[in-house]
């Protein structure tokens, strides 16, 4: 994956900061520094690239693209995009869209995408093929660019913008992943969505995450034509997390316990429940050409089922999923530090039979184990003046994400206990 950049000059109370967006993002700090809206921002990056959000940058531009499309012959230059004109309206629309899912309309704000597109144009051009048997042909229109082309059975379309949408996000794609099609799907999963899950009807919401939530239940409800067959490892780590599973059963979603009792899911513990989305989408869809901002993972959650909870991310992780996660968790951060050590320690120990031995007492799987290469973690810290600045924390150097947030936190509980002993 190819380095892409995010400066945040300004948004909500984060000031001149920087992201490097990596498949696993972990964001930690104080309540209120602005956590979800960094996160947000890199789900905006997969949006751009995995959704039609780009037919804005279109329509914003009031192209006529039946006028475009109109009497063209092979080789003719549908259309130009200046890629410098493209990333200046991305770095206001991702504003827009952060507002959106806050429901801020006026959000202010400054960010610039470092996108690595190594070309200053974007240039479409139209073709025509014809294909069939003799006397049974048929005519394609083709609209291409210098690396892709999209096809179209002539008389069916109607002019839009999508083939031109499809090639810009084909071309940063392959761009920046080294394949077009590296991923399919975005969702968000944000607080508070396990009482979500027991909703029918969508509510009128006045924030654009739990639209997009809801969205994503939609997708669920909806039959795949093959659906993904899940590894043993990531079955066993959905399986650790909710002591049992979930599937759907005639519309209706149903949790079985490990004990062999089943109940409908608005029955079960509200620590299923605020797992449910994600068990739910990995059981569905695939991991490996996904991404997911996933909110405090380890909410309602026994510290035991948070460590099992960073298993999973990691398994995910492992089979190709992209994440975002906000945490308040030390468990977490704790048994994420334990999976890259494990990764660094197989390699100082070439793989032998000591490490394998190890995973075996503490019965942590080998696709649990995270290559810190495939990781970032971002503390966010408060100024003198109640804003905040996003610090990238190195575990190159420490081999774990440090954890200096929560040990300021444990030192100073300590020292209240003693002063209170003291005075015992």
């Amino acid at each position: 994956m190819k380095s892409v950049k995010i400066n945040i000059k300004k948004l909500g109370a984060i000031r001149d900061s920087e992201l490097y967006i990596k498949p696993l993002m972990i964001f930690s700090g104080e309540s209120g520094l602005g956590k979800s809206y960094a996160a947000f921002l890199v789900h905006y990056f997969y949006v751009i690239l995995l959704t039609q959000r780009l037919k804005l940058y279109f329509s914003e531009r009031k192209y006529n693209f039946s006028k475009i499309l109109e009497k063209r012959k092979n080789g003719d230059l549908l259309l130009e995009v200046q890629v410098k004109d493209l990333i200046s309206w991305i770095n206001k629309d991702a504003i827009a869209y952060v507002g959106y899912l806050i429901g801020n309309e006026k959000l202010d704000g400054e960010v610039v995408f470092g996108i690595p597109y190594p070309n200053d144009t974007i240039r479409f051009e139209y073709a025509e093929e014809i294909v069939g048997l003799d006397n049974n042909e048929e005519v394609y229109q083709k609209v291409k660019t210098d690396d892709f082309v999209y096809r179209i059975m002539a008389g069916t379309y109607d002019a839009t913008a999508t083939p031109f949408v499809e090639l810009i996000k084909a071309e940063l794609m392959a761009t920046i992943f080294k394949s077009y099609n590296k991923l399919r799907r975005t969702y968000l999963m944000p607080p508070s969505r396990g009482a979500l899950m027991e909703l029918a009807e969508r509510p009128a919401f006045r924030s654009g995450m739990y639209h997009e939530f809801f969205d994503f239940k939609a997708a669920l409800a909806r039959p795949l034509s093959k659906p993904p067959v899940l590894s043993d490892e990531l079955t066993d780590a959905l399986f650790d997390v909710n002591d049992g599973s979930l599937k759907q059963v005639d519309g209706k979603m149903m949790y079985y316990t490990k004990a062999g009792a089943e109940m409908p899911l608005t029955a079960a513990a509200s620590s299923i429940k605020e797992m449910a989305p994600f068990t739910l989408f990995l059981s569905k869809f695939s991991a490996s050409d996904s991404s997911v901002l996933l909110e405090e993972p380890e909410a309602h959650l026994h510290p035991h089922r948070q460590v099992k909870v960073a298993d999973l991310l990691a398994c995910a992780v492992k089979e190709g999923c992209h994440l975002q996660i906000t945490t308040h968790s030390d468990y977490l951060i704790k048994r994420l530090n334990n999976l890259i050590k494990l990764h660094l320690l197989k390699h100082r120990l070439n793989d032998s039979q000591e490490y394998k031995d190890l995973l075996q007492k503490w019965q942590i799987k080998e696709s649990y184990v995270i290559d810190p290469s495939e990781m970032v973690a971002y503390l966010l810290e408060r100024d003198e003046d109640g804003t905040s600045k996003i610090r990238r924390q190195d575990i190159d150097i420490d081999g774990e994400i440090p954890f200096e947030s929560f040990y300021k936190v444990i030192e100073e509980d300590i020292e209240l206990s003693r002063d209170i002993k003291n005075l015992c």
